[in-house]
């Protein structure tokens, strides 16, 4: 159940990331776009100026855009993991909120949240959202088991680069124009073509699904275009079917001249090169390419080519430009919404040959002054067809993604690594594990029970063992005080007794201590050495620890010898070099023969004591790993015989689970040892 528990976070952890990596990269391409549909979600709340203001909505695309990105590249890496969880789920409550308002409300017909890539209905967006929510309280629950690719020591440079490149990858497309455009106005379109292909086939759609939101009385209500109210209704807004949406921006191509008329049929059926600079409104357009423009347009008129400006502007800010600007080319207007999908910079230029879209730019990529005669020249002699933007903003993204690849072949690499050698190396199919070596649940009290209680318990546990056919040895390790009486007591039971320590010296002036040698006086056949509480508390290193283990050994004891990381050191990825460390300080310097008769116990140190445990996965990997080195050191023969325990808030409910890992030869127990009631399930997951 945990390991099922653990691979379903793991897979919401997978695809929750991809779809922030995926939604958010895609609104990265278009900041500007973006910006508008918050607009949309902001203009019945703000006034106009300000709910399309770089201040407010451009500002809020930008914190969307990498925030989502952010989160889901984080979520991928296993970097931050608590935080990310606890952040992901809030982002995903909120946006499942904001739908649901969406949903029942209707404000628009698409939310945008995958820009203008993919569109959904407001109702494919809540489902979406929905289905996506509990996938992030799967992750929130689970995060402290999640896979991290990188360690604490490793994650700064991943993090870096995803911080640095999602930022510089939108700046970048704020300040050209997007690296991939979406919008039926891209560069090649045929507008004369696309127009009369989609008029025969979809205007009878977009007539039947447009609706036209008027209001009265505080009362809101949606009109086809045939049944238009009166004007004693106000207008809202447009409802359209966003599937439908490429077909309405051309629809909506309709450029009127000062007094007027349709300038739409001239633009489209001109022979030769048309120049539109584009600005929804010329008070908020940039100041910064005036010599480039001017240059053009002057350049452009004496070569024959058509120039306008083509606006939603006012009259008055008409006016206003030309004073402070000197323009002096026609100027035509349009409604602002096709304006801002023509162009995602203001002003930008589009430019026309016979109705086909040769060239757009933002307007800080218009050709130098210098430049603009050759420029000219390419379009009427070639019909020049810009080039896609460079790619250099992606760099930083790429470099990004190389190394979460990286990160997740490095993952598979390590455990395919420690498969390949136990079927190979050890050639130890893993349907005969086990075959011999000793399958061992052992209890260790620590510092409980009265002797009347110890003696009580074992009276207990060797009443309920008997007659019972087992699958494992049982250890009891108890304080110095139980050890006589319980080991007369066990005499006859299948149940062996184990000291729960021993002094590093053979004897002498040594207060409170009690030697290896008076243990095995006891009856006791074990000791457990090396456990991380005698280790944190009192100071044991490897030095002392393996005069323990040579003592022990020379009286005829089995040390059962814990290993294991610290939280920390878990979380930098530095759990196989701990272990490491550990046997080659310790163990790795015996026999091989007296090495085989040591008995391992893996202890996650931030799993004892504390609820948590290393999953099924995680144990077994750091097990096989263990092995593996035992084989380097001692040989393939002495690592397939080498007992090793888990040890790590093991329990009735994973037991089972970890002691059918093919590397998991059993558990050293800690609070589920001091009652048989307890106790027993743990024998019984060997059956």
């Amino acid at each position: 159940m945990i390991h099922l528990r653990h691979t379903c976070a793991e897979i919401a952890r997978v695809l929750i990331g991809l779809t922030l990596v995926f939604s958010g990269g895609l609104k990265a391409v278009d900041p500007i776009g973006s910006a508008l549909k918050i607009g949309e979600y902001l203009a019945p709340i703000l006034d106009e100026r300000w709910a399309y203001s770089a201040t407010v909505a451009l500002g809020l695309s930008f914190l969307l855009c990498a925030a989502e990105f952010l989160l889901g590249a984080f979520l991928l890496m296993g970097i931050y993991r608590q935080v990310s969880a606890r952040l992901t789920f809030v982002f995903l409550l909120g946006m499942t909120l904001i739908t649901t308002y969406i949903l029942i409300a209707n404000p628009i017909s698409d939310c945008g949240c995958f820009g203008d890539a993919l569109h959904l209905t407001n109702l494919e967006t809540f489902l979406k959202n929905l289905f996506l929510l509990p996938l992030s309280f799967l992750i929130l629950r689970d995060a402290r088991s999640l896979r991290h690719l990188y360690s604490r020591r490793e994650r700064w440079l991943p993090g870096i680069l995803a911080v640095v490149g999602i930022i510089f990858f939108m700046v970048e497309n704020y300040r050209h124009l997007p690296l991939f455009d979406f919008r039926p106005y891209r560069v090649g379109t045929d507008l004369r073509e696309a127009i009369a292909r989609e008029d025969s086939t979809m205007q009878a759609s977009l007539l039947a699904t447009t609706r036209y939101i008027y209001a009265k009385g505080g009362q809101e209500q949606a009109f086809s275009p045939s049944s238009l109210p009166d004007s004693t209704w106000t207008f809202i807004r447009v409802q359209e079917d966003p599937k439908l949406a490429s077909y309405q921006a051309l629809y909506d191509f309709a450029p009127m001249d000062s007094i007027g008329g349709s300038m739409s049929s001239k633009l489209l059926n001109d022979e030769g090169v048309t120049l539109l600079l584009l600005a929804p409104h010329w008070s908020r357009a940039s100041q910064g390419a005036l010599d480039e423009i001017t240059e053009l347009y002057t350049q452009s008129r004496s070569m024959g080519f058509h120039f306008y400006g083509l606006t939603a502007s006012t009259d008055e800010e008409i006016a206003a430009w030309r004073y402070l600007t000197g323009a002096s080319y026609p100027m035509l207007r349009m409604d602002a919404t096709p304006i801002r999908t023509m162009i995602r910079s203001y002003p930008g230029l589009v430019v026309l040959r016979d109705g086909r879209i040769i060239d757009k730019r933002s307007y800080v990529d218009l050709p130098e002054v210098e430049s603009v005669g050759r420029y000219l020249h390419q379009l009427r002699e070639s019909g020049y067809i810009a080039p896609r933007p460079s790619l250099a903003r992606t760099y930083p993204l790429l470099a990004w993604a190389a190394l979460l690849i990286l990160g997740f072949l490095r993952f598979w690499a390590r455990k395919l690594h420690l498969t390949l050698y136990l079927k190979r190396r050890i050639n130890y199919p893993y349907k005969r594990k086990r075959s011999m070596r000793k399958n061992i649940v052992a209890g260790n009290w620590k510092m409980n029970k009265t002797l009347q209680e110890g003696t009580s318990f074992i009276e207990e546990l060797k009443a309920t063992l008997s007659g019972k056919t087992l699958h494992c040895d049982v250890v009891i390790g108890a304080p110095f005080i139980h050890l006589a009486s319980i080991a007369r007591l066990a005499e006859g039971s299948p149940i062996g007794i184990a000291a729960e320590n021993c002094a590093n010296k053979a004897e002498g002036a040594y207060t409170g201590e009690v030697s290896a040698a008076m243990v095995a006086s006891t009856g006791a056949r074990y000791v457990i050495l090396g456990h991380s509480e005698r280790r944190a508390y009192y100071g044991e290193d490897n030095t002392i620890l393996t005069e323990k283990v040579r003592l022990a050994l020379e009286n005829g004891l089995t040390p059962i010898f814990c290993i294991g990381e610290v939280k920390e050191e878990r979380e930098a990825g530095k759990h196989f070099q701990v272990v490491e460390e550990q046997l080659a300080g310790t163990l790795f310097g015996l026999s091989p023969e007296d090495f085989s008769k040591v008995v391992l116990a893996y202890e996650p140190v931030w799993a004892i004591g504390t609820g948590l445990t290393a999953s099924s996965e995680q144990a077994q990997e750091i097990h096989a790993h263990i092995r593996h080195l035992i084989a380097k050191k001692f040989g393939a023969s002495i690592a397939d015989n080498c007992t090793i325990l888990y040890g790590g808030s093991c329990n009735a409910s994973n037991a089972k689970e970890l002691f059918a890992q093919p590397d998991v030869d059993g558990g050293l127990i800690g609070g589920a040892s001091l009652s048989v009631d307890k106790f027993l399930p743990i024998i019984e997951a060997f059956n």
